[in-house]
């Protein structure tokens, strides 16, 4: 799945690499975003590409800081066009750390919004100036990521959350069913905007389609990810009476009953060790 990306940064030991798809769309990115400028468009929209992708990999650094400061290695981050994966060598199973992993990332985003809101808004750049678009543009695109990420919906940290949020009540299994259909709804609302678009406010677009389809195969692969996991820990039905004879303890032979030539005597109050038995010989006949 990763082999046609390429490393391109090391952070605290973690792997960023890029994959090939996004070399051949950042220029595609880069044309959209200079239409927010004045002077040298195209500059201004490829570093706005860039600095996009930089967004979306201290997005996945978030998540897997607190991966790691919670027990779990990161192998690596790739970078998509239509987002960043950081692969978790174990995913979370307590909904306590899940949740903090989820919501990492969509609080670094928030933080990158509030910082380039603060920058554009400071009077350090001339009113209208490109600089201050830039920064404008980049604060929109962080609150949309983090507004995004927060779908209640797989594979987003939303439906990562909801995960967590419902797993202590209905178990991990159910709840992984229940954020894995919000996912599907999800996928199919975008793939109706991204056909026909809403008139006035989105108009058509491929890569919502794309996004779509994406979201409804991760939602799915997820669920049946986490079922697989559950079979895994249950014992098969067909040798279910085997594995509840094995665990079962084993029994104590009852006691043997003294025999008829034998007298017990009980042993005083202060000893508990046991009885003593004492043969006792028949009495001749007359």
């Amino acid at each position: 799945m990763f082999g046609n990306a390429f490393q391109i940064a090391k952070v605290r030991g973690i792997p960023i690499r890029m994959h090939i798809t996004l070399l051949i769309a950042l220029p595609f990115f880069g044309y959209k975003f200079a239409e927010v400028f004045s002077a040298h468009p195209l500059t201004w929209g490829m570093l706005a590409a860039i600095t996009l992708f930089i967004s979306v990999a201290l997005h996945e650094l978030g998540h897997s800081f607190v991966a790691i400061a919670k027990g779990f290695p990161v192998r690596d981050i790739t970078l998509w066009p239509i987002g960043g994966i950081a692969s978790l060598a174990r995913i979370p199973e307590r909904p306590r750390d899940e949740f903090w992993v989820a919501i990492a990332g969509p609080l670094v985003s928030l933080t990158l919004a509030g910082a380039l809101y603060a920058l554009s808004a400071s009077g350090v750049f001339p009113e209208q100036s490109d600089a201050e678009s830039f920064c404008d543009a980049l604060s929109m695109i962080n609150i949309s990521l983090f507004v995004f990420n927060l779908l209640p919906a797989f594979p987003m940290d939303g439906g990562r959350i909801l995960r967590a949020a419902l797993a202590q009540r209905k178990g991990r299994l159910a709840a992984t069913r229940i954020a894995a259909r919000c996912g599907k709804i999800c996928a199919l609302l975008f793939a109706i905007v991204g056909i026909w678009g809403l008139p006035g406010l989105i108009p058509p677009s491929i890569m919502l389609v794309v996004i779509a389809f994406f979201i409804f195969f991760s939602a799915r692969a997820e669920y049946r990810q986490v079922m697989m996991q559950e079979m895994s820990n249950q014992p098969p039905p067909i040798f279910q009476w085997l594995w509840s004879n094995a665990r079962r303890p084993p029994q104590q032979p009852p006691p043997a009953e003294p025999a008829d030539n034998e007298v017990v005597v009980s042993p005083p109050p202060w000893q508990r060790k046991g009885s003593t038995r004492t043969e006792a010989t028949p009495l001749d006949e007359p």
